[in-house]
């Protein structure tokens, strides 16, 4: 699916930045002191041997990541109101069970201004309920394939069976991001993690969607999951946390990437691109596969100015960075939005930051499988 660049692009000042610069030499690696920052559960998701969590090895082969150099970089969260965020909820056995619920214009409405994702009158809310069934079709993403000139899903999702009416621990507080996608993650007692894609939030607790899965985050991260990206893996995967600009990102990092870098191959953990991949306007046009890893080759030596630059510049060289949607004509790192202690320099536009990612970019390189 596509996402709209956040804000950064359309504010960033062209006049140079005037810092002072801190030398930073990669190594590949952490310090052991740095303990792990939490994720959607309070601890770092996903299994050992998840993408998101193995380690750049010294003998990785790279090479050059073509059409990468030069692109504005920016964060989610500096777009207007973190309307194309993914925010992550962790729901209490206290909690309420709410219907979850299936509507086919749950995207399309809010893209004409007719719905909204939350906060919609109770005239709006009911004509919502009216055209909302407990039923969904068979799962699959709507905006996924692994076909270039139509919906083909991957073998592993083929023929399943539609998944029964489901309720889940939801509240009113669980609010979606408001921009059209709508994507929201929401961790259950139970260990697992509803994903919706395209979410709507009722007054009652109910949330509908457009498409949503399960997801596990103790296990693998990746296509199989079935996650609600145009990858195929879990949206809640790779998010940057605050508290990790102290201790230490110790995960790859999900990036959004515009059509110009991508072409319709795929690269593991990902399991599909997006459906309209060469119909979009732009179309893909690049030459790196959906699912590609980017990272600082080993002793990359860069000049940053920020502590939240050097944090992301040590994950870049360590574990990397993960393609795993489309959007906008810049690279867009993926943070958590509602994170319990913020960062400001994460939540608003920094120019020093900013420059501090696009020298992180200019080096980055392809990793060979």
């Amino acid at each position: 699916m596509t996402k709209p660049d956040a804000s950064f692009a359309g504010i960033a000042r062209a006049s140079a930045v005037r810092m002072s610069a801190v030398i930073l030499t990669v190594a590949v690696g952490l310090p052991p002191s740095l303990s792990r920052a939490a994720g959607v559960f309070r601890h770092r998701d996903f299994s050992a041997n998840s993408a998101w969590n193995v380690k750049i090895g010294r003998g990785t082969k790279f090479q050059t990541a073509p059409g990468v150099a030069g692109l504005l970089v920016g964060l989610d969260t500096w777009g207007a109101g973190d309307a194309y965020t993914v925010p992550c909820y962790r729901a209490k056995r206290t909690d309420a069970m709410h219907h979850l619920l299936y509507s086919r214009f749950a995207w399309s409405k809010v893209v004409r201004g007719l719905w909204q994702r939350s906060g919609n009158t109770p005239a709006i809310e009911a004509e919502i309920e009216a055209e909302s069934s407990r039923h969904f079709p068979p799962p699959g993403n709507v905006f996924s394939s692994v076909s270039a000139t139509q919906w083909v899903l991957p073998p592993f999702m083929q023929g399943l069976p539609a998944p029964p009416p489901q309720d889940y621990r939801f509240t009113t507080a669980m609010l979606p991001p408001s921009g059209t996608d709508g994507h929201m993650a929401v961790g259950q007692p139970s260990g697992r993690v509803v994903e919706t894609y395209a979410t709507i939030l009722l007054s009652t607790g109910d949330v509908v969607a457009l498409s949503y899965t399960l997801s596990d985050p103790a296990g693998l991260g990746d296509g199989h999951d079935n996650g609600q990206t145009a990858a195929m893996l879990p949206n809640y995967a790779g998010l940057i946390q605050d508290e990790e600009m102290k201790s230490g990102i110790n995960h790859a990092v999900a990036i959004s990437v515009p059509a110009s870098l991508l072409t319709t191959r795929i690269a593991a953990p990902a399991a599909t691109f997006d459906r309209d991949a060469l119909t979009n306007r732009p179309p893909y046009s690049g030459s790196l596969p959906m699912g590609a890893r980017l990272a600082l080759p080993a002793g990359t030596n860069l000049a940053l100015s920020t502590p939240e630059g050097r944090a992301i510049a040590k994950a870049a060289a360590t574990y990397g960075f993960i393609m795993s949607e489309r959007g906008g004509s810049g690279i867009t790192l993926h943070v958590r939005p509602n994170a319990p202690h913020q960062d400001p320099v994460l939540h608003t536009f920094n120019e020093p930051l900013q420059a501090d990612l696009n020298a992180i970019f200019a080096q980055v390189a392809y990793v060979r499988r």
